[in-house]
């Protein structure tokens, strides 16, 4: 498995653990789609083969359906000019983009700032972290998705002393850790906290025997992951149907 497969393999993993207490993740051939109601995460649809007009079509229906607030996230691994006028013919516009990125990791790296990840393991902390993260995303993880997959995903809130900074999630798969929603409180932001907080998720990752690091990156915060040494490797072109 080479390493854009692993991180589509981590990202959709941890869907599946996210949706799998409400019995709303579904896959065929074709594409697999997710989602919790009365939450904004993850709630998507993508492809698992090529797509043509039957699989687009079936996707618009998903979009169009009772499923408030599905995202048919494609993932671009050629970046090929004419699968945008394809999706743009068939009425689909793209809302948002992030960049699949990876670092094999070999050694621990230094850590400058004693920050705490506090895993979460109890009620009063789903909320604490839902909280934490809409302030620092501007979007939901529902407090019930928290509390029902927490002992299956790994959800951090992330102190310096008392004060916390912010949220992350890590997912392994394989040999792989994948970190997701590292989300910075704003006035919290310009510290260098996310940098040390993915110090401290490599460090645990290679403690569990992986080999390679995962993530999908906002614009804003690619070239932070790029000094850190990872690879764009394809992007994840978020899709929306036009009105």
């Amino acid at each position: 498995m080479n390493t854009i497969q692993s991180n589509i393999l981590n990202l959709t993993s941890l869907w599946k653990s996210a949706t799998k207490p409400f019995n709303t993740y579904n896959e065929d051939k074709n594409i697999g789609y997710c989602f919790i109601p009365n939450s904004q995460w993850p709630n998507k649809i993508w492809l698992k083969t090529e797509h043509n007009i039957t699989i687009l079509n079936e996707i618009k229906l998903l979009l169009k359906s009772e499923l408030d607030g599905l995202t048919f996230s494609y993932f671009d691994l050629d970046n090929e000019e004419q699968n945008k006028i394809i999706f743009d013919y068939h009425g689909f516009y793209e809302s948002s983009m992030q960049f699949g990125m990876s670092l094999r990791i070999k050694e621990k790296v230094q850590i400058s700032k004693p920050l705490k990840l506090q895993l979460i393991t109890n009620i009063d902390d789903c909320k604490t972290w839902s909280q934490t993260f809409q302030k620092a995303f501007g979007y939901q993880i529902s407090e019930e998705t928290i509390n029902k997959t927490y002992h299956n995903i790994n959800y951090y809130l992330i102190y310096d002393h008392d004060q916390i900074v912010g949220t992350v999630i890590s997912h392994q798969t394989n040999s792989s850790i994948g970190i997701h929603s590292l989300g910075i409180l704003p006035h919290m932001r310009g510290n260098g906290y996310a940098t040390q907080i993915m110090h401290h998720l490599i460090n645990k990752g290679l403690e569990q025997g992986c080999n390679l690091a995962t993530l999908q990156a906002s614009k804003m915060a690619k070239s932070m992951y790029k000094k850190m040494g990872f690879k764009t490797e394809f992007i994840i072109r978020n899709y929306k149907l036009k009105k």
